[in-house]
């Protein structure tokens, strides 16, 4: 019969509308930005070896020499590692972890370093974690070279570590990883707060976690101690497979969204020059993210400046290139901290985030439009012609604005 072909299609259609309602609902709930919006994140930085400190002051000389249009240096949010094994002590003893903090006088140069960056408003500093690593299953490891990292009488390059070991928030002493017993998470979360606020003199905001993999459970402490950010891959990983692969608990994130007094902010891209993703790339990813109405959060780590002179060198010209070429392509571009950007989204203030739906719809069907199989479904359904056609509409509504 003639009505068969379009109830078949109306059907089609619902069917694709319920079954990714949930992602729709994520891209369009997410807060628009006015303008283009730039925030460098780096981690790894902090409790280490003391060669750390040069390439923090060739970062801050460098991001001090640009402006965005409000007079704002371009900053660079760091997530602090507080702690390192103390080699000397775990060798002698051969009993208890025992930790160099970052504020022992030995790696006084790396610390006096990120307090000067902050100082002159190049840094912003947040909690990565006490040690990038949960310290009882590097003690009870059996492998020689753990052993022998764990012993070093120098402060060493978490990056040495098997990439499973450097997990925190999950036992990792065999694969698949298990849950960490809930008072000791709490006894951690809190030990962790209390050494940030006595290295850094302020109570952290913002946490990164390392290697992306933590629990609701970590996150609750973390909100009980003050904590009220956390920086996300756009969902939430909890254990470590048998492979090491990462395995999510199927919580999705959008910037801005919360949960009890923690807000979530997402990565959307990377900036990592030592790994082949420079200036060109993150200036793609910046273009790409501005057209959105999202807020381009680069992921980058110490890696990129540290250990290899030629690599730095690079990694400072590369750097050069992303702000020089974002302050060119985007004249209204506006640089902010992981922190600042936390204080837009929860504020809401509408000189920074659209409100009206001819601002906010042409940035959500652009995000729609980069989601993959969501966007190929809407095309070969005939959904996407009527987007398309209320997009236009809106852009020529719109009247331009400035932050």
């Amino acid at each position: 019969m003639l009505w068969t072909l379009p109830v078949l299609w109306l059907a089609a259609l619902a069917a694709i509308l319920l079954w990714y309602l949930r992602d729709i609902g994520r891209l369009w709930r997410e807060p628009v930005l006015r303008c283009p919006v730039l925030v460098l994140e780096s981690d790894d930085w902090g409790a280490g070896p003391p060669a750390q400190a040069t390439a923090l002051n060739d970062m801050a000389a460098l991001l001090g020499g640009f402006q965005d249009t409000s007079g704002q240096v371009p900053v660079m949010s760091l997530a602090v590692v507080l702690s390192v094994p103390d080699g000397k002590a775990i060798a002698a003893e051969k009993g208890p972890y025992q930790r160099t903090c970052l504020d022992e006088p030995s790696l006084s140069t790396v610390l006096d370093a990120l307090k000067q960056g902050e100082a002159e408003g190049v840094f912003s500093l947040q909690l990565h974690a006490s040690e990038h690593f949960w310290p009882n299953t590097l003690m009870g490891s059996v492998d020689p070279k753990v052993r022998s990292w764990l012993s070093q009488p120098v402060p060493a390059w978490t990056e040495e570590l098997p990439p499973h070991l450097q997990s925190r928030w999950t036992d990792a002493s065999s694969l698949p990883s298990r849950s960490l017993p809930q008072h000791a998470v709490d006894l951690a979360v809190k030990e962790e707060i209390e050494i940030y606020k006595r290295v850094i003199g302020s109570t952290p905001r913002v946490v990164v976690p390392p290697t992306f993999i933590w629990t609701p459970y970590v996150e609750r402490a973390w909100a009980a101690n003050g904590i009220q950010c956390i920086v996300t891959p756009g969902q939430r990983y909890t254990f470590l497979a048998a492979d090491g692969s990462h395995i999510a608990d199927g919580a999705k994130f959008a910037n801005g969204d919360c949960s009890g007094d923690i807000t979530y902010l997402v990565r959307y891209d990377y900036f990592e020059p030592a790994r082949g993703r420079d200036a060109g790339y993150a200036l793609h990813a910046l273009g790409r993210a501005s057209s959105e109405g999202r807020p381009c959060i680069l992921e980058n780590h110490r890696v990129n400046f540290c250990r290899d002179t030629a690599v730095h060198r690079t990694s400072l010209e590369e750097l050069e290139k992303l702000i020089a070429g974002a302050l060119s392509l985007m004249p209204t571009i506006r640089f902010l901290s992981s922190c600042e950007l936390l204080r837009v989204l929860k504020e809401q203030d509408p000189q920074w985030v659209a409100r009206h739906f001819n601002e906010r719809f042409p940035c959500f069907w652009r995000r729609l439009r980069h989601s993959g199989r969501l966007w190929k479904l809407l095309k070969l359904s005939g959904l996407a012609l009527p987007g398309e056609l209320l997009t236009r509409w809106a852009l020529c509504s719109v009247k331009p604005s400035h932050v």
